[in-house]
């Protein structure tokens, strides 16, 4: 099959996929990455700096459907570029526009059959390829690591994940225990500084990448709006955050996500507005209860403008929560976790609370787990009982459904047995399965 590959392109992934080429089962015709031998430099790529070919006109059959599904979307994942900032609503058309002619072009030129992607989408430009690639029915293999050590997820389709209904291949694993009650400090979350960056020293780091173009295309303007935007999210925490919790109100558990992220802006729907999910559990309890609402230790400036704090300010029951605070003591104090897509809803599993979830995450069918729907009242939710006889079935089910290998670097340190040859050859024998299953 003719197949585009998205990333793939550290050491062990790259043999890999060579060897997947080699074997006959894939003829690579465009391959994204950042090796020297890859068709399109992908940092190139996600900061438009890719030369384009004359307007084709390709796929206006789609165009309605793909601009309805995908522009705010992509919106909300370009904000990650250095070269958003400051851009006009118009500016931010003009950009969609050339993405999808150019995907357009390059899927159509190439005969593209089978696309490959080592993460979700989550810059914007990526996501196009893969919603265009949705609706001229490529086929897609999406893979996103797992906590589980060694394990990636896969799916052919983004609202596919949590159900995995696409995921047909089996992949063997010994019978893992649940071990209810121990609260783990999840790996990434480790050794982070919590201290707030300086908006002067940002500053100073900003510029010397304007200066150089070493990230991006920043405007002058743009480097000016982050600096202020930093100085006011420094300002409206430290004013409106609390240190300690009130053990003796009932409360609800909201841990904000870092954003722009995919765990947000792919996979949270239209929950990428977080304060909104704040705004509906608000709905749901009673008066004299509250909602926590905990920063992430990782966020800086990006989505915590001025109107961020003006809405939530304007949710009398909630309250804004230092990075400080413990998670496990707002989790042990609450009554149920309610999150986007984050890990606290499968903690709060660990200690038998209830989760809400409002997008797409690995647990969503889990037992205990209540995906958030208009109607859903505080009655059905203090009434679901966790079951861990259910919970640890629904788990190592879960298992079974991800694949071999480690396709994020970033987890390597959960895995302490890694070595490339050996993760060579477990994501060359997991994709072979995963491909020969849908072609």
């Amino acid at each position: 099959m003719n197949t585009l590959i998205y990333g793939m392109h550290w050491k062990s992934q790259t043999k890999a996929i060579k060897e997947l080429e080699r074997d006959g089962l894939i003829n690579i015709k465009v391959w994204i990455g950042k090796n020297r031998e890859n068709s399109i430099n992908i940092g190139k790529l996600r900061r438009v700096r890719v030369e384009k070919n004359p307007y084709s006109g390709l796929n206006s059959d789609i165009y309605n459907k793909v601009y309805k599904e995908a522009f705010t979307i992509f919106l909300d994942m370009f904000s990650r570029n250095p070269s958003q900032y400051a851009i006009t609503h118009q500016e931010a058309i003009n950009l969609y526009n050339y993405f999808f002619d150019y995907f357009s072009e390059l899927l159509d030129r190439e005969k593209i059959e089978l696309m490959l992607f080592y993460m979700f989408p989550h810059f914007g430009s990526d996501y196009l390829l893969t919603v265009i690639a949705k609706y001229k029915n490529i086929k897609m293999v999406l893979m996103y690591q797992s906590l589980i050590p060694n394990r990636f997820y896969y799916i052919t389709k983004l609202e596919d994940f949590g159900k995995f209904n696409t995921s047909k291949v089996q992949f063997d694993y010994p019978y893992q225990k649940v071990h209810f009650g121990m609260q783990k400090v999840q790996f990434y979350m480790k050794n982070i500084k919590l201290k707030y960056r300086s908006c002067n020293f940002t500053l100073i780091q900003k510029l010397r990448r304007y200066i150089f173009r070493s990230v991006g295309r920043m405007t002058f303007l743009g480097l000016i709006k982050s600096y202020i935007d930093c100085l006011e999210f420094k300002y409206n925490y430290n004013r409106l955050k609390r240190t300690s919790i009130d053990s003796s109100k009932k409360s609800v558990y909201f841990p904000l996500q870092m954003q722009p992220e995919m765990t947000t802006s792919t996979l949270g729907g239209i929950y990428t507005d977080q304060i909104l999910a704040i705004e509906k559990i608000s709905n749901i309890i009673p008066k004299d209860w509250v909602i926590y609402v905990k920063e992430n230790p990782k966020q800086l400036e990006g989505h915590r403008g001025e109107y961020f704090f003006k809405r939530l300010s304007l949710i009398k029951n909630a309250i804004y929560i230092s990075k400080e605070v413990n998670s496990f003591d707002l989790i042990n104090s609450c009554e149920f976790v309610a999150t986007i897509t984050g890990t606290a809803g499968w903690e709060a599993l660990m200690v038998e609370k209830p989760a809400i979830i409002f997008g797409l995450t690995w647990y969503q069918e889990f037992n205990g787990v209540i995906k958030y729907r208009n109607g859903l009242t505080l009655k059905e939710i203090m009434d679901t009982k966790i079951d861990k006889i259910k919970v640890e079935k629904d788990y190592n089910n879960l298992i079974l459904k991800t694949a071999n290998g480690i396709v994020d670097r970033g987890y390597i340190s959960n895995f302490p047995e890694y070595n490339d040859e050996n993760n060579s050859n477990y994501l060359k024998e997991s994709l072979r399965k995963i491909i020969k299953s849908i072609s």
